[in-house]
């Protein structure tokens, strides 16, 4: 099978609960194995880089989309939005406090397929927007911290496991995209505002991706260039 071109779209998430909305629709509408996979890749960004590079090296897909929650920096991304992933950068507190530093070989920035961004913001409209996603270690519970965070990525969410799931990506050579549903605002509810909004989070994000497969996306495509790792300085 050749990479790219007539592999499955790998559909990825941290964890199962993400991925059934997605899952019971594929079955309703009877789309084989050989045209989609889901794939629960892990929570957290060092098991979701292994789960994915491992999918990724299965599967052989000919794009990969990961789907999942984030929480929201800013007032252009509310609850209940979708995110469409732009530039996914690898954040840390440490730097971001003035106590650590990222070594210059280290890269800590990926952008996502323009073509499949554009792609998922069509399919999502109203409630999608495109958005910088950052991926720290640690779910950020402080405001303060997360409005440093904010200010020094530019990003508009964060996400655990984003950046690692993109880097595993990268090597297929195939477009990668990420959706988002809006969960909880970054800060000290952040974890009870996870666990009341979860479900219809993932739910619209789900929507987004369904209504982009339903567009024709599985029919053979041609490969895209691949989401670009920007070389370090």
């Amino acid at each position: 099978m050749k990479r790219g071109s007539h592999g499955p779209v790998l559909i990825l998430s941290a964890f199962d609960p993400e991925l059934v909305s997605v899952r019971r629709a594929l079955r309703r509408a009877e789309i084989p194995l050989s045209k989609v996979v889901c794939v629960a890749a892990g929570i957290g960004a060092i098991d979701a880089g292994v789960g994915a590079a491992h999918a990724v090296a299965v599967c052989r897909p000919r794009l990969v989309l990961f789907i999942g929650t984030a929480g929201s920096y800013a007032a252009g991304t509310p609850l209940g939005s979708v995110v469409i992933a732009r530039r996914v950068l690898l954040a840390s507190t440490a730097v971001t406090r003035g106590d650590g530093y990222l070594p210059d070989p280290m890269v800590t920035l990926v952008n996502t397929d323009a073509r499949l961004r554009r792609a998922l913001l069509a399919a999502g409209r109203p409630a999608a927007v495109a958005a910088d996603v950052a991926t720290p270690l640690a779910i950020t519970t402080s405001a303060a911290l997360a409005r440093r965070l904010a200010k020094t990525t530019g990003a508009g969410a964060e996400n655990l496991e984003l950046f690692a799931v993109a880097r595993a990506a990268h090597p297929a050579g195939v477009p990668f995209g990420a959706v988002l549903g809006i969960s909880n605002i970054v800060g000290p509810r952040a974890h009870a505002d996870w666990l009341r909004h979860q479900a219809p989070a993932t739910q619209v994000a789900s929507e987004v991706v369904l209504a982009f497969l339903s567009r024709g996306v599985l029919a053979p495509i041609a490969p895209a260039r691949r989401a670009t790792v920007p070389r370090p300085r």
